[in-house]
Formats: structure tokens, sequence, C-alpha cells
């Protein structure tokens, strides 16, 4: 009992030094219970495959409360380490200190999920009512579940227990003598590495060359962007740990810049603790990249799957046929649609269109064999869109007339110099034509490519080629598709649901083709898009949350470490603006620099999240610039306000 009460006199008295660690603790049990009680909330039916993201966001969001508790934790350790050191040396043998320090984790535990529980009842149906917008989910009905507030208990219980073996650890097997003077324990300068500093700007540079020279998509891209990261984080690191000091050093040799009041203490100060800024400066700089990155591209992939809806659906609904020629084409439509509503022959929109695989190097020919056929290079391949140019007019292109040995090979937003594209044994030129085409189908397809032919028969002699070289059986498809104003009534009379899509069956009940209701398929869209934007902006302010917790810790524990050099400073005649001068461009360097530091990670990165996003069938690049320009200006203005509270902290502290 004795030393329960003395846990609970230490944390009260001592509530400026645990106050931090506790509201870090609380902040992050609240998001992480309110992300569980969404996950048993009924808007989770819905939502299909978007669900798994609130799954993956709590994932994520577990491990980055680990490392953060711990970080905070080990802060709050070193501002105690005088105090247990005190304790040691009065009597206290280390297994009594350690559990003092046992009972304080356990108060504070609970203090944490008491609040947290409450916080998060509340936090929770504001995060429901913004979850259910986003996802269109018509039902409003949030029912508390107490499951959701035991397994975030439960997973909180085992990070505490993680930082009670710290805490025995770091009492253990230190002397009292090293816990009384722990807290004053300087940093040695550090050597600042020539080789380290020019290893640290080449990892950054091959990051930086791996995204700003990336061509590929799909798998290929995200394997690429993972070893881009790899080699920026290293670079990153040994930036701010090597690069900086012997930066640092090299400005010191410069007298007339090192020998002026606010360089002269600046720079000295920033060389003595560079270790210790250099982790906290890189910590900084990758939470604000992942916080960019994170908020700008669930943005741009909710925002682009709202304009992919209407890029697919030109009319309400969409029917796919699988065909071996235009008229069996016609024929299913007529059997299935018009035997039953026959004034829909005038305003529906239909054409013929062959997908296959093709290769192409970005040269002026392609060329079409049973080698790149059978054996087809992946990262040169584009899924094409065969295409008779009346089928290709009739969607509100314009087209040159094409003759038969003629064809036209379109990429989006993508010009070619491509002359003659080989078949076998015969050969087509290419007619450039430089306009975006309208194809609802390249709308959500990666690596897209149209291809324009004279007519049919020309279209069959792409499709029987194919066939007859195609032994591994890759995806080749004729299809004729239909679009059309159906009701979901009139739709599910045609035939059989499944899922969110239509079987659509003769008077046999023998298949004919898909049908899929635009609003089915953008309630999908917002169900999958939604989850991902709403796990993507509760990562990017926790990201950002942990980066403005590291910004503070720095400036406080700094602040009580300055405190003594500026008063002798004081005493020797340096007047009160000069020390606020010379606060002020120390608290700029430590902010500014990750800023800018992850704004330029961010902007280059954007060359493969694009690629990314486009595997998402986001392709509109405005729209990609546009949100990242936004999020850049949104999160550069929290950090200005973080910026003007540490310097305050900071300053305060030193004028004390």
């Amino acid at each position: 009992m004795f030393y329960l009460k003395l846990a609970g006199q230490n944390i009260r008295k001592s509530i400026g030094v645990f106050a931090p660690f506790v509201l870090a603790s609380l902040v992050l049990f609240t998001l992480i219970c309110s992300m569980f009680l969404l996950m048993l909330s009924p808007v989770m039916k819905s939502m299909g495959s978007g669900a798994l993201s609130i799954g993956l966001g709590v994932v994520v969001l577990t491990i980055f409360s680990l490392i953060m508790e711990i970080y905070s934790f080990n802060f709050l350790m070193q501002q105690r380490a005088r105090e247990f050191g005190l304790y040691n040396m009065l009597g206290m043998n280390k297994k009594k200190v350690s559990l003092i320090a046992s009972l304080e984790l356990i108060l504070i535990f609970l203090l944490v999920v008491v609040l947290g529980s409450v916080l998060a009842s509340v936090f929770s149906n504001v995060l429901y009512l913004i979850f259910v917008n986003l996802t269109k989910y018509g039902e409003l009905h949030f029912s508390i579940s107490p499951l959701a507030f035991g397994m975030t208990a439960f997973l909180f219980a085992g990070i505490f227990f993680i930082l009670e073996l710290l805490a025995i650890r770091t009492i253990g097997k230190t002397s009292p003598l090293i816990l009384f003077r722990a807290s004053e324990k300087g940093e040695k300068e550090p050597r600042g590495n020539l080789l380290l500093a020019a290893l640290g700007v080449l990892s950054l540079g091959v990051g930086y060359y791996l995204s700003l020279s990336s061509r590929t998509a799909g798998i290929g891209v995200i394997w690429r962007f993972f070893v881009a990261v790899l080699f920026v984080i290293a670079g990153t690191y040994l930036f701010y740990i090597s690069f900086m000091t012997w930066y640092l050093k090299m400005r010191r040799k410069n007298k007339r810049y090192f020998y002026t009041p606010e360089h002269f203490i600046t720079t000295s100060q920033m060389i003595f603790r560079m270790k210790q800024h250099a982790t906290g400066l890189a910590n900084i700089t990758l939470l604000a990249v992942m916080a960019f990155v994170t908020i700008a591209t669930t943005t741009s992939l909710y925002t682009g799957m709202a304009n992919m809806t209407s890029g697919l659906y030109p009319k309400e609904t969409s029917i796919t046929y699988p065909v071996a020629d235009r008229s069996q084409g016609e024929m299913a439509f007529q059997q299935s649609v018009l035997s039953h509503f026959p004034e829909k022959a005038e305003d529906s929109l239909a054409y013929l269109t062959y997908q296959a695989g093709l290769v192409y190097d970005e040269g002026d020919e392609i060329v079409i064999n049973p080698e790149t056929i059978a054996n087809p290079d992946f990262n040169k391949m584009f899924f094409t869109y065969f295409i008779t140019q009346d089928d290709f007019r009739k969607l509100g292109n314009e087209l040159p007339k094409l003759t038969e040995n003629q064809i036209a090979f379109i990429r989006p937003s993508e010009p070619n110099a491509l002359k003659t594209v080989t078949l076998g044994d015969k050969t087509f030129e290419n007619v450039n034509v430089q306009n975006q085409p309208i194809f609802p189908d390249i709308t959500n397809t990666l690596n897209p490519a149209v291809m324009v032919v004279s007519d049919d028969s020309v279209l069959a002699a792409f499709s029987d080629y194919y066939a007859a070289n195609n032994p591994q059986g890759y995806l080749v498809s004729l299809d004729y598709r239909v679009f059309t104003d159906l009701t979901k009534e009139e739709v599910a009379s045609l035939g059989e649901q499944s899922g969110d899509m239509y079987h659509i069956l003769d008077a046999n009940g023998e298949y004919l083709g898909n049908a899929m209701q635009k609003t089915d398929f953008g309630n999908m869209l917002l169900g999958f898009t939604g989850g991902f934007l709403f796990t993507g902006f509760l990562l990017g302010i926790s990201f950002l949350l942990g980066a403005a917790l590291i910004i503070y810790y720095k400036q406080y524990s700094e602040g009580h470490e300055d405190k003594k050099s500026y008063k002798i400073l004081q005493e020797v005649g340096m007047s009160q603006q000069a020390v606020k001068k010379t606060i002020n461009s120390q608290t700029l360097i430590v902010f500014f620099m990750p800023l800018a530091m992850a704004t330029l990670h961010f902007i280059v990165s954007l060359v493969m999240l694009k690629q990314m996003l486009l595997s998402f069938g986001v392709v509109s690049s405005v729209m990609i610039y546009s949100v990242s320009g936004v999020t850049l200006l949104a999160v550069a203005l929290i950090y200005f306000v973080i910026y003007k509270w540490t310097s305050r902290t900071y300053y305060h502290i030193i004028e004390r």
C-alpha cells in the first residue's frame, strides 16, 4: 500500500513530466478503440473489400503506437532518472524502485483505459458519421460494442507490459550514481564521417532515380517503390547523422559565417548534439512523408474513383456478351433485352471489342508474332482494345477514314512514335491520333491502349491470329458491349443476381452475359475507396501527432539542456533579444529542414505514386497534383502551428 500511495503521489506531483506520455497514450488508445468500434459496426457489412482497409489501418496504427509509446516512455525515464537514482541512494533497492515504476505504469494504464474508453465512445460517433457520409451508407445506426473496449485494453496491456520490462531492465542494469546523473549526460561531438555523408547523399540519389526513371506499372512499380523507400529511409538517416554534421563543421570553418551571435551558438549546439538531433530529425521527416503519402494518395483514390464511375458507365446499365462475332452479339442483345424492352433499341450504345496483350517498346514498330504472343515481355505490355472505326466514332471520337491496311494505335495521354504494326506477314500503317480517346473500358484498365481497325474482317484477322498462337492461354476475349438505361428491377427480370452483378439468361435459362448497374458499381467503389480515405486520414493525423510529439520532446529536453548555457551567455552580456534570435534560428533548423526534406521526398515519389494510382484506374494527373498540392499546404500549416508552439515552449524554459 505504501508503494502504491507513493506511485500515485509521484504522478500527481510530477504531472508536468508525466503529461506528454499520458496524453500520447490517451490519444493513441482513443484512435485504436474508435477504429475497433467502427469495425464492429453495421456499416462494415456494406463495405465489401473496403473493410480490409480499416483492419489494415488498425495493424499499422498498433505498430505505430508501440513505437511512439516506447519513444515517449524512454523520454519519461530519462526525465525521471535523477529521481530513481535518489530513491536508490536513500536506501531503496532496485527491486523496490522497479516496483514503484511498475505501479506507476499500472495506474497510468488504468487511467488511459477509463478516460480513453469514454473519449472513444464520443469520438467514434463522430468518426461514424464521417465514415457513413464517405461510403454513402443509408442506415444511420451505430451501437457501442463492449468487445471493442476489451480488445483495445488487451492491446495496450501488451504495450504497457513491454514498457514495464524496459523500465525494469533500465533500472536493474544501471548503478545509482549513473541513474542520478543520467539526466545530465551529454553527447560527444560526432565526427561527421565524410564517407557516410557521401553514402547518405548517394542513397537518396538512388532512391530518387528509381522514382523519377520509373516507367512501369502494376506489381513492378510496387516493388520498385518499396526498394526506393528503403534507399530513401537509409539516405535520410545518413544525411542527418553524417552529412549534416560534416556540413556544419564546414560552416564552422567559415569565420565570416560562424563568428556572428546567431550562428556561433546555433552551429556549436547543433554540432555538439547532432547524434541526438539526427535521429529525431530523420523520424520527423519520415513521419511527415508518411502523412503526405497516406492523405494525398487515399484522397486521390477516392476522388478518382468517383470520376471512374462516370467514365465506365455512359448509361445506367452495362451489359457484356462474350461472343464469336458481331451477329451473335446483336442476337444475344435482341433475345435478352429488346424482346422485353423494345423501346431500348433507340437509346442503346453497342460496340464490338477484342481485348489482348500487345508488346510495345515505345519505338516506331509493333511486331505481333508467335514469340511476342506466347512469351511476352510483361514490362512492355499494353492491355489493348481492338475496335472498328465505325464503333470508335459511335462512342463520340473523331478519326480520319481508315483504309484496309491502316490502323490507329492510341494510348491515353501518351503520344507515340509508332509507324507500322506487323501481324504475321501483314503490315499496317499507323495513323496518329492525338485526341484523348472516349472509350469506357480503358477507365479502369492498367496500361491501356486502343487499336482502331478499318472493319470487322481486320478485327477478325487479329483475333484469329492471337487464337492460333496463344498456347499459354493468356487472357484474350471478344465481347459485345451494350450501354443502356434499365432500372434495377428491369435488369433483375432478365436473369439472376450474383453479388453486385447480374447474369443475363435467354428464354431457356442459358447464360448470355453479365450486367452491372452504375449505382451498384458506384456504391461498391465508395465502400472500397471510402474505407481507404478514412483510414488514410486517421493514419495521416496519427503520423502528424507523432511528429509533433517528437518535436515537443526535443524542444523540451534541449531547452533544459541549454538553460544553463544561455544563462551563462546572458550573464556575460548577451541580450534577451539576441537569445530569442538565436533560439529562433535553431528552432527554424529543427522545424523547417525536416518539412523541406519531407516535401522533396514526396514530390519525387509522385512519379511512382501516380503509376500505382493508375493501377486503380486513377488517370487524371491534374487531379493528383491538385490533391497533393492541397495536402502539402494543409500539412505545412499544421506544422507551422507546431513550430510556433514548440519554439514558445523552448523559449519559456530558457527564460526561466
